[in-house]
C-alpha cells in the first residue's frame, strides 16, 4: 500500500514539475535526458558494478570505489543531475553513464534487466523509494558513505514508516561518522548492517589531478565559492595585498554559471584577472578557475586556502583536498555539513573564522607562519580498507 501511495503521488506531482525542471536545467545550459528517464533506449550489459550519485560532488566521493573496481567490473553509473551526468562521461570515458530513471517501479525493473548488475552502491544520501526497494528485490543494495544530517533525520522521524521500510530493504550501509551510525539505529531493524567506517571523502580527496600551472609568488585560493564570498575575500585581498606585495589570488566559484557575475565583482574592485581557460601562467592579481574539475590540483600551489559555502549559509564544501596536500584551510561559521571532519581537524589545519576581521586575521597569520607537517594518510588507508573488505563480502568476496 505505501508503494502504491508513495507511486501514485509520485507520478501526480512530476506531471507539473517536470517542465517547470526542464525549463530551468536548459537555461543553466543543460539537458534534462528525459529519453534516458523514462529508459526510451536499449541496450545491453554483464557483470556491471552500478554506482548511484546524485550529483559532481557524490561523484568524486565515489572516485576511490570506482577506481578500485573498474578492473574487476564493467562500471556503470546513474546520475540524477543534469550537470552532474556531463561532469561524469568526462570524468569516467570507460564507464556507462546514464541519468537515474524517473521513481517509477517497472522503469527500474527494466534497467536491471537491461543492465543485469551485480549489486548497486549509492553515495551518501539517495534514498528514493522505488530505485531502493525495487533494487532490493533483484541485487543486494548497498549505502556507501551514508550521510543523515540534522534536517533529514527530523523529517525521517516524522515520516518513520515510511523511510523505515526504505532503510531496511537497504543491505549494507557503510556511514561516514558516528552521528549517522546512531541516526540510522533508530530506523535500521539489524544495527549490524550498519558499518562505521568512515568518510570516503578521506579517500576520494587523496587523489591528485595534475594539472599544467606556473606559481608566482604567494598564493591565496578561494575554492568552491558561493555569493557573497567572492566580494568579502576580494575586500580581504585588497587589504592583504599591503602587507604581501607578492600575494596572488584564485577564485574557483562553485558553479561555473556565475563566471561572468564573478568577473564583474573582480572588475569593480580594481584588480586584473585572467582566464584559467586562457593561461597556466600566473600573470596578473587574480586567477580565475573557469574549468570543471581542475580546483583539487591547485591546492599544492597554495599557501592558505577558503574553501567556500561556509560564509555564504550552504553548510561547508571538501576542506579535505587542501588539508592532505598540508594546507592550511580557513573555513566561515556555517559548516555544518562538513561538521565531522571539520572537528578531526579544528585548529590543526582547519580553522574557523566566525566574521569577516577574523578570516582576515587568520588567513594572515597563516600566510605568515603556516603550520606543522600533519599526516592524514594511516587514517585514509584504514578507512578505504573499511569500505572495500565490507562492499567484497556482499559481493561474495570474489574480488578481496
Amino acid at each position: 500500500m505505501i508503494q502504491f501511495l508513495y507511486t501514485f503521488f509520485y507520478i501526480l506531482l512530476l506531471v507539473p514539475v517536470l517542465p517547470v525542471y526542464i525549463f530551468l536545467n536548459r537555461k543553466k545550459g543543460y539537458t534534462f535526458n528525459l529519453k534516458e528517464r523514462f529508459i526510451l533506449y536499449s541496450d545491453k550489459g554483464q557483470n556491471n558494478l552500478w554506482f548511484h550519485c546524485a550529483s559532481v560532488g557524490e561523484l568524486n566521493v565515489a572516485r576511490p570505489l570506482i577506481e578500485y573496481y573498474k578492473d574487476r567490473y564493467n562500471i556503470l553509473i546513474t546520475v540524477f543531475s543534469p550537470r552532474g551526468i556531463d561532469y561524469a562521461k568526462k570524468q569516467y570515458p570507460y564507464a556507462t553513464v546514464r541519468a537515474l530513471p524517473f521513481d517509477i517501479p517497472f522503469l527500474f525493473k527494466k534497467f536491471i534487466k537491461i543492465y543485469n548488475p551485480v549489486a548497486v552502491v549509492s553515495i551518501e544520501g539517495e534514498f528514493w523509494f522505488n530505485f531502493v526497494n525495487t533494487a532490493h528485490r533483484f541485487i543486494p543494495f548497498i549505502s556507501a558513505n551514508t550521510r543523515i544530517s540534522d534536517d533529514s533525520y527530523k523529517k525521517y522521524k516524522r515520516f518513520k514508516v515510511f523511510y523505515k521500510k526504505i532503510f531496511n530493504s537497504i543491505d549494507l550501509f557503510l556511514v561516514r561518522s558516528d552521528k549517522d551510525y546512531q541516526y540510522l539505529k533508530e530506523f535500521v531493524n539489524n544495527p549490524e548492517k550498519i558499518i562505521l567506517c568512515g568518510d570516503l571523502k578521506f579517500i576520494s580527496s587523496k587523489s591528485k589531478k595534475d594539472i599544467k600551472f606556473h606559481k608566482k609568488g604567494k598564493i591565496l585560493i578561494a575554492g568552491s565559492t558561493h555569493a557573497p564570498e567572492e566580494k568579502i575575500i576580494l575586500q580581504i585581498f585588497k587589504k592583504l595585498k599591503e602587507k604581501y606585495p607578492d600575494l596572488h589570488l584564485i577564485i574557483a566559484p562553485r558553479h561555473l554559471e556565475r563566471i561572468e557575475e564573478v568577473k564583474k565583482l573582480i572588475e569593480n574592485s580594481g584588480f586584473s584577472y585572467q582566464l584559467r581557460s586562457e593561461s597556466d601562467i600566473m600573470e596578473k592579481d587574480i586567477y580565475l578557475i573557469d574549468t570543471i574539475g581542475e580546483l583539487s590540483g591547485f591546492y599544492k600551489y597554495a599557501d592558505v586556502v577558503f574553501i567556500g559555502g561556509t560564509i555564504a549559509n550552504i553548510g561547508g564544501h571538501n576542506v579535505l583536498e587542501a588539508a592532505l596536500e598540508n594546507k592550511p584551510v580557513v573555513i566561515g561559521k556555517h559548516y555544518h555539513k562538513i561538521d565531522d571532519i571539520v572537528k578531526q581537524l579544528k585548529d590543526k589545519i582547519v580553522f574557523v573564522a566566525e566574521d569577516e576581521k577574523k578570516l582576515e586575521d587568520t588567513i594572515s597569520s597563516l600566510l605568515n607562519k603556516g603550520i606543522e607537517n600533519i599526516d592524514l594518510f594511516k587514517e585514509v588507508d584504514r578507512i578505504f580498507r573499511c569500505y572495500v573488505q565490507n562492499i567484497n563480502k556482499v559481493l561474495g568476496g570474489k574480488n578481496g
